[in-house]
């Protein structure tokens, strides 16, 4: 019998992270950080420098010198996993030869990650770029998406003062020509201080790719609607975690994996299951969460559970845990943990169980969707370990990350930052036993902010189990604006967290000592709204008395792995490397943590348990 349905509310959420190795018991650190986000869409900006661009009507500059201001700008604020590529036109030949200067484009910066190298030698290029020629629109788009590749998702951002003087190919049509291609390509377009007789050519691109337009006149404008188009693109959930294939047909194949953190993908409504060790003194964390380009219907759920396989080959016996999606996120998660076994000092032998993520979310012909997995161990020698929890970040370090795992650690206090529509930053908090949390995020929504019927303010909390925690009793976690204009706030808390046993807020979630992560939204389920900027607040109070007890400690794993491909193009016959089928895995991987990769555990995070909830 399932366990009992829980009122959720509206927040995206972290994958099934599978894993941990852990620490010996004179260690005092945690497992390393989990691996980077996957990268982010790839995106090229196609510049604009024909002749026009030289003109002094840009805020008392030329355009070419707002231009270089706002592309240096996307440059140094761009995320140093993504792609970014830059392609300019009419930077080369100043002569009056139709056929040289119509074929003047070229690609100055290949499609790259924003690294330390990368970022300078953008820098470079940008610092020397003369506005010379003829303005061929329709060849440098199309040899934009020849730069962008066949696949994956990918935008095109357009920077044009003035329409086409190369046509043939017509802008438009070269636009209507790579969307019957029937890639996944948009083209943004920003119309600089371009005349009326070329913004509907410039319209029509973005109208026929499905990308948006935008119109600046000087400086600062062109860098605000450019960090915009880039900002909705980059700043999305970042899925982590090492490829693995879980089984579409039950426990019996199902892959065995050690604690860690693995990325995988839901398809066509499809379950997945996977073989996991525990000893009876040992609990077992597990947490999924499944991540959706586009938000997700209204009530998709995603379910975890663990155990011996039972009736009709679902385990239960250890934890089952559910989620309901409210609409608006781009993530589901839930997480579960076992209850504390008997005999802690006695040695026992393993058992080999079953975890299942049951799909709720996508149906058959859906596009695989990325499914997060983690893992934890808790026994005596984790406790004895200890965990380290990371250096509270304030001021500008303090911008919220955007996943789990790149969540921002930060302390008591207010921080500011701005956010955009559709983005859903996180943070991270480390709260123990007898203490009490308050959060308070409000947000300035100016006077003409285009507001839909659907645009809300919304703070999610997370507990140590990535489960959302209720913060009302009387509102889910978003809230419509409604028209409304101003300051708007929105409170969590406060709330008791409580010690495994102490039996009070099982309703609520806050029965779990550990990481908390707090996570706000303006949000928007139609795309062409999002990336307005708005300024925000983020206050938390953390009051009251820790208490001595802390609770089982989970490691999850040394997770320091190189950067993993996209789940997606993973094979669904991959298997990652089965655990070592020996007594103890505490202890057989807890000597060589502590001497070939204790500087990697010690960057690492800790999830504390306390108690598990009910199931069946």
């Amino acid at each position: 019998m399932p366990s009992r349905p829980r009122r959720r509310v509206l927040a995206p959420v972290p994958a099934l992270i599978l894993g941990a190795a852990l620490l010996a018991p004179s260690a005092t650190a945690n497992a390393a950080p989990p691996p980077d986000a996957s990268a982010p869409a790839r995106i090229e900006l196609v510049l604009d420098l024909s002749g026009s661009m030289n003109e002094n009507d840009a805020g008392g500059q030329t355009r070419l010198a707002a231009a270089k201001q706002a592309v240096t700008r996307i440059i140094d604020t761009a995320p140093e996993k993504a792609p970014l590529g830059l392609r300019v036109y009419g930077a080369t030949y100043p002569g009056q030869d139709r056929k040289q200067g119509c074929a003047d484009t070229r690609q100055v910066l290949p499609i790259t990650p924003m690294d330390k190298t990368a970022r300078a030698d953008a820098r470079n290029q940008v610092a020397g770029f003369k506005a010379v020629g003829f303005t061929p629109i329709g060849v440098s788009l199309r040899e934009a998406a020849k730069d962008l590749g066949p696949s994956g998702e990918r935008r095109i951002v357009l920077v044009s003062d003035g329409e086409d003087t190369c046509a043939p190919p017509p802008p438009c049509d070269v636009a209507r020509e790579l969307k019957a291609q029937g890639v996944d390509l948009a083209v943004d377009v920003i119309g600089f201080r371009t005349p009326s007789s070329a913004r509907s050519q410039l319209k029509c691109i973005a109208d026929v790719t499905g990308g948006s337009y935008a119109d600046a006149g000087d400086a600062d404008s062109l860098t605000a609607n450019l960090s915009t188009l880039f900002r909705k693109e980059w700043r999305t959930y970042q899925a982590t975690g090492k490829p693995v294939a879980g089984s579409l047909g039950g426990c019996q194949d199902a892959p065995l994996v050690a604690p860690g953190q693995y990325l995988d993908r839901f398809t066509g409504g499809r379950d997945l299951y996977y073989k996991v060790k525990k000893r009876p003194d040992q609990q077992l964390q597990v947490s999924a969460t499944a991540v959706a380009e586009g938000g997700y219907d209204r009530g998709s759920i995603i379910t975890v559970a663990a155990g011996p396989p039972g009736q009709g080959g679902k385990p239960r016996e250890w934890l089952r845990e559910f989620d309901q999606s409210m609409g608006w996120a781009d993530i589901i998660t839930t997480g579960g943990r076992s209850k504390p076994g008997a005999g802690e000092d006695k040695p026992a032998p393993d058992d080999t169980g079953c975890i299942v993520i049951e799909n709720s979310v996508t149906k058959a012909g859906d596009k695989p969707m990325q499914v997060e997995l983690l893992i934890g161990i808790a026994d005596k020698s984790t406790r004895e370990a200890g965990a380290r929890t990371p250096q509270p970040r304030t001021g500008a370090d303090a911008e919220g990350g955007f996943s789990f795992n790149s969540a921002t650690p930060i302390g008591p206090g207010t921080h500011r930052q701005s956010i955009a529509v559709g983005e859903a930053p996180f943070w991270r908090v480390e709260l123990k036993a007898g203490q009490k949390l308050t959060v308070k995020a409000g947000v300035d929504i100016p006077g003409d902010f285009p507001a839909s019927a659907t645009t809300g303010w919304g703070l999610t909390v997370y507990n140590a189990k990535r489960e959302a925690a209720e913060c009302s009793r009387k509102a889910g976690a978003t809230e419509l604006l409604a028209g409304r204009t101003g300051r708007i706030e929105r409170v969590c808390g406060p709330w008791q967290i409580t010690a495994e046993g102490a039996g009070s807020s099982d309703a609520k979630g806050y029965d779990v000592p550990g990481t908390y992560y707090i996570q706000a939204q303006v949000a928007e389920p139609e795309k062409k709204a999002r990336g307005i900027v708005v300024p925000m607040s983020l206050t938390v109070e953390v009051s009251g008395t820790p208490s001595a007890d802390t609770g089982p400690v989970f490691h999850f794993g040394d997770t320091a792995a190189p950067d993993p491909a996209p789940a997606a193009a993973s094979p669904r016959d991959s298997r990652p490397a089965a655990p070592a089928d020996d007594d103890s895995l505490i202890a057989k991987l807890a000597l060589p943590a502590a001497i070939g990769a204790a500087a990697l555990i010690l960057a690492g995070a800790t999830l504390y348990a306390v108690k598990r909830r009910r199931t069946t």
